[in-house]
């Protein structure tokens, strides 16, 4: 395994990050708990959970399993969602924040948390005040990194900022969607990244199961497909026919790279250096062995090119390009 820094720190990771959101849920804790030791067994020493994942059972399971083997992992949770009804148990406050790491800290059943996510924006309160409840884990030895997930370009900035002026605990990577028919992180996130040292954790790199070729044009959804079940964020991010046709181009180009398209499709998200790491979901043993493939898979130069050419760089699919002028970054390639 290769390890790689994320971002500007010295913490060490590898390349595909094991996404426990099936874990406790639709993944039973038996086969999760076997996922996660496979996972260790071939050198990942990323696990990625959040304390919503599941009701918490996520972190529960993921908890037992690591066990003794805790030291062999780089452990991921998040804190923002809803963990109850009341006007406390959601946010970024310093309230939500003292008192959800302390839950998340007990199913874990570990004394830290190696990298600790801001899971999405909270308007309702001052990003310094979020800093500050962070920091002060930090220095708690509660936290040992913080980051963010789902935050734009500017907002990052905002909380850089915020930490340099106020000597706090600065967030080291941020986890947005990225995959092949979601490209917008290319036109101002991914370059903000790489100037300033962020790492990236892509998640949904297989979009959500489209670029797997299990979806297709006027066809029902196989069962039991994040699409039968109506998942709400696959409906906004990932159904739209563009992405269906891609998949089918997808399909043909790791045929030519003697892979499979999750392979291919995950390979290309790794193969960009500004992302750290691909956050894997698998459900089964089976849908992880064959991510794992993607770690042999080197994409050709002309594979990016046509993949260049479905999903313009910096864009998704289904985008307009009517205005010539628009500014599109272009994927980096060294």
């Amino acid at each position: 395994m290769n390890y790689v820094n994320m971002g500007a720190s010295g913490l060490k990771v590898s390349p595909l990050c094991l996404g426990t959101m099936m874990f406790g849920g639709p993944t039973d804790e038996a086969e999760s708990i076997r996922i996660i030791h496979r996972a260790l067994d071939e050198g990942i020493n990323f696990i990625d959970t959040a304390n919503v994942y599941n009701g918490g059972e996520s972190e529960r399971v993921v908890g037992k399993a690591l066990g003794d083997r805790r030291g062999e992992a780089v452990l991921v949770t998040k804190v923002r969602g809803p963990m109850g009804d009341g006007p406390n148990d959601s946010g970024t406050s310093r309230y939500h924040i003292l008192t959800e790491v302390e839950n998340s800290l007990r199913r874990l059943d570990t004394d830290h948390i190696d990298l600790y996510l801001i899971h999405r924006t909270d308007p309702s309160t001052p990003i310094q005040e979020t800093l500050e409840a962070l920091d002060l884990l930090v220095g708690q030895g509660k936290v040992r990194y913080v980051g963010c997930s789902n935050f734009d370009a500017w907002q990052i900035c905002e909380a850089l900022w915020t930490s340099d002026r106020r000597n706090l605990a600065s967030l080291c990577c941020v986890q947005p969607l990225y995959n092949m028919v979601n490209r917008n992180p290319e036109l101002e996130l991914f370059p903000f990244c790489q100037r300033f040292g962020v790492g990236v954790m892509a998640y949904s790199p297989l979009a959500r199961g489209v670029l797997t070729g299990k979806y297709s044009r006027n066809q029902a959804f196989p069962e039991g497909s994040r699409a039968a079940r109506g998942d709400r964020r696959i409906q906004e991010t990932e159904l739209r026919p563009e992405s269906f046709d891609v998949a089918l181009e997808v399909q043909s180009l790791a045929e030519s790279h003697g892979c499979t398209p999750s392979q291919f499709a995950l390979a290309w998200v790794i193969a960009n250096p500004i992302v750290t790491a691909a956050v894997l979901g698998p459900r089964t043993m089976a849908q992880f062995e064959d991510n794992l493939g993607a770690l042999g898979v080197e994409i050709r130069a002309e594979a990016l090119d046509e993949i260049d050419r479905l999903v313009p760089p910096g864009t998704h699919t289904g985008a307009s390009f009517d205005d010539p002028s628009r500014p599109v970054l272009g994927r980096p390639r060294n």
